[in-house]
């Protein structure tokens, strides 16, 4: 639509990413350890994804933030306590996060379940384009806060978690990194919040109007084309990432045992909706 979004949309845009990603990664990094019967990180990981959403709610009005980033900006701004909130959830996740990440690590029965098990080669996952933690645990370095790259990344510092093993343990480490890179940007963001508008007026013209766009989500690269016929939605192709890492649990999956198999499925966790759209 030709138009530029306030600086501090910009932001709030990227203030809601990090929190989803926080969350999301909170209960994924749980829920494996719950597949290897690991009851208690499932529930202290719970406890933190809660606090997230709790937050998001608190300054978003949504738990999951739907609905809060539309054309032009975003529907809402931060309340006056909302950066002593988030500041506070970062507080509390850096000092019981730590904790969970050396009781997971320096538990035999634990690593005996995810260390070598649902190996995904690196040419794979390059092959099939695959990007999010799969990718990124089996070597592929992609990111698209990175490459092609967006605001406000670009004027972020951060840093983008590979590792090689393609295995269940490296997609929780990759996890539990990209946690630790989200505390840090939120903490930039804060510092950084342009103050001003949250949103510009778009005017549905009539003219035909086409646009691309990609996002870093969770899973990892989103992309979206959209054509749009007397203000409109003509034609719209939406792309999860999960499309390209469904195929790939096929091959990660053999030769493990049927007991492994949760465990690499939720060390994927694809999403079915997302593959059907």
């Amino acid at each position: 639509m030709e138009v530029e979004v306030p600086p501090r949309a910009i932001y709030l845009r990227a203030l809601m990413a990090e929190l989803e990603r926080l969350a999301n990664h909170f209960g994924d990094i749980g829920a494996i350890c719950n597949d290897a019967s690991f009851s208690l990180m499932h529930a202290q990981c719970g406890i933190l994804r809660e606090k997230t959403l709790r937050t998001a709610q608190s300054c978003f009005d949504h738990r999951l933030m739907m609905d809060a980033v539309v054309p032009g900006g975003v529907a809402r701004d931060l309340g006056p306590s909302c950066v002593t909130e988030v500041a506070g959830l970062l507080e509390e996740v850096r000092r019981l996060f730590p904790q969970l990440v050396e009781l997971y690590d320096n538990t035999a029965s634990l690593q005996d379940r995810t260390a070598t098990t649902g190996v995904l080669r690196g040419e794979l996952a390059r092959q099939f384009g695959a990007g999010g933690y799969v990718g990124r645990a089996s070597g592929r370095a992609f990111d698209a806060r990175k490459m092609p790259g967006y605001p406000p990344y670009d004027r972020l510092d951060f840093e983008v978690p590979v590792f090689e093993a393609g295995d269940v343990n490296a997609r929780v480490w990759v996890r539990i990194r990209e946690v630790e890179q989200s505390l840090a940007l939120i903490d930039q963001i804060l510092r950084s919040l342009p103050a001003g508008a949250i949103r510009v007026a778009i005017d549905p013209a009539d003219a035909v109007r086409e646009g691309l766009g990609m996002a870093e989500a969770f899973r990892g690269d989103v992309l979206v084309w959209m054509r749009l016929e007397g203000g409109r939605v003509a034609r719209c192709h939406l792309r999860d990432p999960s499309w390209f890492q469904w195929p790939l649990l096929e091959v990660a999956i053999e030769g493990n045992i049927v007991a492994d198999f949760p465990l690499c499925n939720k060390s994927f966790n694809c999403s079915y909706s997302g593959h059907d759209l």
